[in-house]
Formats: structure tokens, sequence, C-alpha cells
């Protein structure tokens, strides 16, 4: 036999291994993806990385003095999807230019860096009157807060009381700043002039 021979020889044989193993490997690569063992699967669940019973969280605004408030009886913060959860919510503006308005609900979840908060359950507004304005009140069962901007929104059936006059509707949108409200939907209300002299 010729040397060409064997050299032809030990290189198909050379390669018929390498197949043989990246075969293998493949095939242990697959068994392992369909039988991985209980104890090294991976925790994918948003687990609380921080808790506080009683908070209270304060917001200042640019020339460092308190502009918002938020307090709850239970709050969790979870890591991976980077949202707070609140229980018991209370949400108060403290901007002395504006009105005050207070905000509570059974259940709140700040998300965007807290700069929106979802409030469910029982979620009521309440703006106590003036010398010139009566008081006012919104209940619905859920809104979004925009606290930065002092905007309350909701797509939900809502009830508006101010003083003794009575709003219902679909969805609304609260501006405090701009002292707005605008009812969406399905508007019916009875309204009461209340003259207030200053």
């Amino acid at each position: 036999m010729n040397p060409r021979f064997y050299d032809r020889l030990a290189a198909a044989v050379s390669i018929g291994l390498l197949l043989m193993l990246a075969a293998g490997s493949y095939y242990l690569a697959e068994i392992a993806q369909r039988f991985v063992m209980p104890g090294l699967v991976q925790d994918t669940a948003d687990i609380a990385d921080a808790f506080g019973e009683n908070v209270l969280l304060l917001r200042l605004n640019d020339r460092g003095e308190p502009a918002f408030r938020m307090s709850a009886d239970r709050m969790e913060h979870f890591r991976r999807s980077d949202t707070t959860r609140y229980t018991r919510p209370t949400m108060v503006s403290l901007d002395p230019a504006q009105p005050r308005v207070t905000v509570t609900a059974l259940r709140g979840q700040s998300v965007r860096e807290s700069q929106e908060t979802i409030l469910e359950g029982s979620v009521q507004l309440d703006r106590p009157g003036t010398a010139i304005d009566p008081p006012m009140q919104i209940r619905t069962e859920f809104a979004r807060v925009f606290s930065d901007r002092e905007v309350a929104v909701t797509d939900r059936p809502v009830v508006v009381t101010r003083g003794q006059s009575t709003l219902t509707g679909t969805g609304m949108e609260f501006n405090n700043r701009a002292r707005t409200l605008r009812v969406d939907a399905e508007a019916r209300g009875v309204w009461v002039s209340e003259r207030r002299n200053p």
C-alpha cells in the first residue's frame, strides 16, 4: 500500500471522530435543556427587595420645599419590574399655591420611577372648600395619578360631588394646577348654584 492511502485513511478517521464528537455534544446539550434539575431552575418571580410598614414619603420641589406626600400602611418595592406596591395609600399635594388635594385608595402601584401611580379600589379624591369654592369629592374604582403634574385620570365610572352638586359619568381628567375637571362620556348631573361671598 502506498503512503498516500494511509494519510487519507487517517484524515477520514479524524473527520469521522470530529463529526461523532460534534453530534454527541449537540445531543447532550439538547438533553440538558429538556431535563433541568429542580434545584437549578432560575427563579423568575418578581420578589420584593425592600418593604416597609406605616411608610411616609415626601417629594420636594426645586426650592427644596415639600410639594407632595405619600403614606401607606405597607410598601413593597420589586427590583425586577422596578415597581412599588402600596396598601391603603394616601397621597396629598402640598403646593401652597394650589388647593390641597388628598387621594386615597385600597391599593396602589408606582411605575416609571414613581412618576405615575395606579390606584385601585375605593379611590377617593378630596379637595376642601375655600372661601370661594365649595368642597369637592371624586369617587371611582381606578385612577392614574401623575403627582408631578397634579393630574388624575380614569376611564371607569366616576361620581363627582361639589358642594350640593353631583355629576356622574365615565372617564375623567382632573387637573389641580389648571383647576379643571373633564368627564369624558355619559355625563349626567344636578348642578346647584352655591354663590359664596368672599
